[in-house]
């Protein structure tokens, strides 16, 4: 089987092909570390390790209130501080990755929503493409190749945290729902607005993969109800889009994410990822609940990222190869990724170990 074989497979059949699939992140300082320790100076990342999936460079397209890129309002010698197309202040660090810091929300009520934004985003934006050419070019050689080509997008509780912060928008879930129902459905709109664009005009991917972090290590941001009253409908829709057009939706969704997996089942998600190991998720579990539901998704991650930065072969292998079983065993469509991505401080002797176990094992 070829890879985007394998791959489709995986995500849009959801059964167990002839091997795993395989892919990973990496912060965005690790190659440079990894190259002292002697990868190849430039290396594509996807094509040295063998990766199945190409993510389509320029399809995260502006879902930002006004379209603009983030703005430098200040600086020190290791940070910066950016406005956002919301008029959110974020600082990040200069030198190394991290989540940024919030610092401030211009969009704090109703009212600003409703006067600043709302109606910016009832219309198709050739200006939220940054570079428009650039993505045709992007999709034409990812579709050349023998990988799984995805378009991405951030969904709604990615963007409302960006928007208006963690505090207004799940305080707004109590105090003003009839907002909070507003913005997601308005920005549901927007996003498919906008991949269909990308569909017609430039074509259609193997798969969309998506992004809607929705939990602390312990719990999740908001309680299930709280999930289908606001986000499930969103997400339900994003999905229908997608199999209406023969793609599979894959959703990454950091933290402890398990008591909204029968909804993210219900909404049609494919593929779940990243299924965090230190919030106490397993996939073989997750795999038995949706079968127990009488169906089937398939998975990626689950990794514990602590294993690989222990830097140690034996940990690793405890780590991997028990879950690597269990995938094996119980025929878990599954695609071979950590449960993070890989920082700096994973060797990259580490990393290549862990490629070898997935590929023996």
């Amino acid at each position: 089987m070829t890879r985007r074989e394998v791959m489709t497979a995986i995500c849009r059949d959801k059964r167990c092909p002839e091997r795993m699939g395989l892919f990973e992140w990496f912060w965005q300082d690790t190659q440079a570390e990894w190259e002292r320790q002697g990868l190849p100076p430039g290396a594509d990342l996807v094509e040295q390790f063998g990766h199945d999936v190409r993510e389509i460079k320029g399809s995260m397209f502006r879902v930002s209130g006004r379209p603009v890129d983030d703005a430098v309002v200040d600086e020190d010698a290791e940070t910066v501080v950016k406005r956002n197309g919301w008029g959110a202040l974020h600082r990040e660090w200069k030198a190394k990755p991290g989540v940024p810091e919030h610092r401030g929300f211009e969009m704090t009520s109703r009212a600003v929503w409703e006067r600043e934004f709302r109606d910016r985003l009832l219309v198709l934006d050739r200006d939220r493409f940054p570079d428009w050419d650039g993505l045709g070019q992007a999709y034409r050689a990812a579709m050349a190749e023998d990988r799984f080509a995805v378009y991405q997008q951030m969904l709604v509780v990615e963007i409302m945290r960006r928007a208006m912060g963690d505090i207004v928008f799940l305080e707004s879930m109590v105090l003003d729902p009839e907002w909070i129902h507003d913005f997601c459905s308005v920005m549901t709109d927007h996003i498919i607005r906008h991949l269909d664009y990308m569909i017609r005009e430039v074509g259609k991917p193997d798969g969309v993969w998506t992004y809607d972090d929705m939990g602390y290590t312990r719990a999740p941001f908001f309680s299930p109800a709280m999930y289908r009253e606001f986000i499930f409908p969103s997400h339900k829709k994003i999905a229908g889009f997608c199999h209406d057009h023969g793609l599979p939706l894959i959703l990454h969704a950091c933290g402890f994410i398990r008591p909204f997996l029968p909804d993210l089942l219900k909404a049609g998600v494919d593929v779940l990822h990243p299924l965090e190991a230190k919030g106490g998720q397993h996939v073989a579990e997750f795999s038995d609940a949706v079968r127990a539901l009488g169906d089937e998704m398939a998975f990626a991650g689950n990794m514990d990222i602590r294993a690989f930065e222990s830097n140690d072969p034996a940990g690793l292998e405890a780590e991997i190869l028990p879950k690597l079983r269990a995938i094996r065993e119980k025929r878990i469509p599954y695609i071979f990724m950590s449960d993070h991505s890989i920082p700096k401080t994973v060797r990259l002797e580490t990393y290549e170990t862990a490629l070898e176990l997935s590929k023996e094992y």
